[in-house]
């Protein structure tokens, strides 16, 4: 340490300290925001798929959506089919076995 109270480091070490801050020679400089660059690039195409991956929850969302809502439509249509036949069930009986009379009179 000399007498201004600045830490200098030897040749060998990557950066000096001058009353808590820190400072880095050329080459380290270069290396750090190498580093920072990469670590960027990389959130940002971490965040370019969560999008993707948003878009697409959101179409299979929307998709599964619909089919449940025409599933539903199906399963009313059923409904009053089979309520309707429960209602003339007994009168379907009826006319089917005329029918299989009058075919067999033929």
């Amino acid at each position: 340490m000399d007498n201004t109270g600045i830490s200098i480091l030897s040749k060998g070490k990557a950066f000096a300290s001058t009353n808590d801050i820190e400072t880095y020679n050329k080459k380290e400089l270069d290396n750090k925001i190498r580093k920072l660059i990469t670590i960027n690039v990389q959130l940002i195409t971490d965040k370019m798929e969560t999008e993707k991956t948003k878009v697409n929850l959101k179409a299979d969302k929307t998709r599964l959506f619909n089919e449940k809502n025409s599933l539903v439509v199906k399963r009313e249509k059923f409904r009053t089919e089979i309520a309707i036949l429960n209602v003339t069930g007994s009168l379907n009986v009826l006319i089917y076995r005329y029918q299989n009379l009058f075919l067999r009179l033929i």
